[in-house]
């Protein structure tokens, strides 16, 4: 199985886009965003100064991560 570092680096979009479309269980959906922000933050790390719009794509998808997490957390 492929950790997060093994990752192609355009792959962050797929774990985030799997996030919003969860919607089962209330437990996999907080399950698959702190996979999303794992795989986000870590690309993140990755990308090296001349990456700035990418950063930035990254920066906003974390944010809408955080946004969903609370979300959930408070309609469970």
């Amino acid at each position: 199985m492929l950790g997060p570092a093994d990752l192609p680096s355009n792959r962050w979009r797929h774990f985030y886009a799997a996030a919003f479309l969860e919607h089962g269980d209330n437990t996999l959906r907080q399950l698959k965003i702190s996979i999303a922000i794992t795989v986000c933050v870590r690309r993140l790390l990755e990308i090296s100064p001349e990456g700035r719009s990418e950063r930035e794509q990254i920066s906003i998808a974390l944010d809408d991560l955080k946004i969903h997490g609370g979300l959930c957390r408070k309609y469970r």
